[in-house]
């Protein structure tokens, strides 16, 4: 708008000097040329010593005055208006010629943008729309940068292997580690582009035994919405007497394998790896110590040289089961797997 009222200003400017501009002939045109012609010849005549050209010259001046005057005023109008007009419209090209390289980089910024939204739909898309068969368990984070344990029996054989978190973000994930003896599979995450570290995981990692009766709980993903069980633990030991693994009073179907077992102070005591199908709430838990031993054991290689350290310390002590819940479902991630 104030581009289309400068160009509006500086036409009706230009019209206003046309109309002075033809003011000016006309009083041109009404000078006797001729007269001052002979006037001019008669001065050059009469000689410069005389003082009657002095005299002829002062009334030449004052007869002719008012023109000389509008003359320089229009030239002097005419000069400014030129000047302005042509910093007007270089102003005006060189805003055009920005706003042109602003869009142009405005595009590229959108088709930039729209590819990465294209390729996390497709991606979606393509994990949605599979078999349901292939959405096989959970996992959850071990370290904010990117680090997951899950069941090895969840990824074994697979040809790849991603994770959805509960907002719905897709990301592939590396298969760092497995050990089939606990049960237990490392991934990361953070070869993902599209994955943000964020801040330490809420919870703490505690690979002391735990007592019968203990009060614990889990998340997991039985189905494609997050679910949240509750219960205690009834064995120190697992399936036929497995001491690397609890047995728990919590009902859990096959998609809870590999979600956290938390204790009421926000601790991980264990890691959900199935059930027990003769006995209905009957389930088992590998125990944390092991995921240490099974850390312990990952060439270095592995981890890029960096070593994968699990925090003992949990922020989740003095906070209600709502409030822990909602922070601890921020760290599980759906687990599905893909075979050719």
């Amino acid at each position: 708008m104030d581009e289309e009222k400068n160009i509006a200003d500086a036409l009706e400017n230009y019209g206003r000097r046309v109309v002075f501009k033809e003011k000016i002939d006309r009083v041109q045109a009404s000078v006797d040329m001729e007269t001052m012609r002979e006037q001019a010849r008669l001065l050059s005549l009469e000689g410069t010593t005389s003082v009657r050209p002095i005299g002829r010259t002062r009334e030449l001046w004052q007869t002719y005055r008012p023109t000389f005057a509008v003359a320089a005023a229009v030239a002097i109008i005419t000069t400014f208006a030129t000047l302005f007009m042509v910093r007007y419209y270089r102003n005006s090209n060189q805003q055009q010629e920005q706003y042109s390289m602003l869009r142009r980089d405005v595009q590229a910024i959108k088709q930039s943008q729209n590819r990465i939204l294209d390729g996390l739909s497709v991606r979606r898309k393509s994990l949605i729309t599979v078999n349901p068969g292939q959405i096989v368990g959970s996992s959850f984070l071990l370290t904010s940068d990117g680090y997951l344990v899950t069941n090895n029996h969840i990824v074994q054989g697979a040809d790849s292997v991603y994770v959805q978190s509960q907002s719905g973000e897709v990301f592939k994930a590396r298969v760092v580690y497995t050990n089939r003896g606990y049960d237990l599979a490392i991934l990361n995450i953070a070869d993902d582009s599209t994955f943000r570290p964020g801040k330490t995981v809420p919870y703490g990692f505690d690979p002391r035994p735990s007592d019968l009766g203990e009060r614990v709980f889990t998340l997991g993903y039985p189905r494609d919405e997050i679910v949240y069980g509750e219960g205690y633990l009834s064995s120190g030991t697992g399936y036929r007497n497995d001491s690397t693994s609890y047995q728990v009073a919590i009902s859990v179907n096959p998609g809870n394998s590999g979600g956290p077992l938390l204790d009421e102070k926000g601790n991980v005591v264990g890691i959900i790896t199935g059930k027990q199908v003769a006995t209905e709430g009957a389930s088992f838990a590998i125990k944390t110590d092991y995921l240490y031993r099974a850390i312990e054991s990952i060439p270095n290689d592995s981890l890029k040289g960096q070593p994968l350290k699990l925090s003992r310390r949990s922020t989740l002590n003095r906070l209600p089961r709502t409030q822990q819940v909602k922070r601890v479902q921020q760290n599980v991630f759906m687990v599905k797997v893909f075979k050719h």
